[in-house]
């Protein structure tokens, strides 16, 4: 990403309704998989300014890896332990019982080959916690500022997997209450860039990312719909939704209880 959206997200993460729903959410669906336990090691892959590690370290030993020296910097000053450069070979050495790709796969031209090279550091039953941006239609400048290379449907995202040699156990979207009023707004904000085209002309303007149009009197309202999509990704999946999470493990001969956990939890 550009290092101006590293230091927005930096800003913002802790306090915007859908960084914080969304952590909400995250944490939910890891305490129904992940029993917390001091001896696993989980690798956030892609941490960016490391918004969640903190979260991730309630379920054992958090490391962060991201390919931005900017990003590990940040993550750095806030005196987060275990984040390194993605070249750096010290944590490639280090073998993961859960990995974490939150909106990253789809920064990537080879999403199933990024995914196949670092689950190599996955242990046998390991489990991989996927999120995605979700849905063609709803491409925007969102999508432009953030490097993008696509959105995925639910049949895109597990064809991805597959062929990374990973074993789905649970797709669903999610962020589906708001779709609607963000499906809607998208789509009109492309209608009127059309029409500003046509008048226009070919004029270049800037990009923005849909995290700098916050509301904050809306904040708090926006976080609590959205977080409470928590309690019924507990029971069901939801049909659609602006974004994709997949729970896969790593194929081993024999169950351990790490997956064990998760499979309680995907068929209760």
């Amino acid at each position: 990403m550009e290092e101006q959206v590293y230091r927005l997200f930096a800003e913002i993460q802790t306090t915007h309704w859908w960084f914080v729903a969304r952590r909400l959410i995250l944490e939910d669906v890891l305490r129904r998989c992940v029993p917390p336990a001091s001896t696993l090691r989980i690798a956030d892959v892609g941490c960016g300014t490391g918004a969640l590690l903190p979260m991730l370290a309630q379920f054992g030993e958090a490391w962060g890896v991201d390919d931005s020296t900017t990003a590990v910097e940040m993550c750095r000053q806030k005196n987060l332990a275990n984040v390194y450069l993605d070249r750096d070979p010290a944590w490639r050495r280090v073998q993961f019982d859960v990995m974490m790709f939150l909106d990253v796969i789809e920064h990537v031209d080879d999403d199933a080959g990024f995914l196949k090279n670092y689950t190599a550091q996955l242990k046998p039953a390991g489990l991989v916690f996927i999120t995605v941006p979700a849905l063609k239609f709803l491409w925007s400048d969102h999508d432009r500022v953030n490097h993008h290379r696509r959105r995925y449907s639910a049949q895109q995202l597990l064809k991805v997997v597959e062929r990374a040699s990973l074993a789905p156990l649970r797709i669903t979207y999610f962020s589906a209450w708001l779709f609607p009023f963000i499906a809607l707004v998208r789509l009109a904000n492309r209608l009127m860039q059309a029409l500003r085209q046509n008048t226009e002309g070919d004029r270049s303007r800037p990009l923005r990312t849909d995290f700098e149009r916050n509301l904050p009197a809306l904040n708090g309202l926006l976080k609590t719909i959205f977080a409470s999509e928590r309690f019924v990704l507990r029971h069901t999946s939801f049909p659609i939704g602006t974004s994709l999470l997949c729970i896969a493990r790593k194929p081993q001969s024999a169950p351990k209880p790490i997956h064990r956990a998760a499979m309680d939890y995907f068929h209760e």
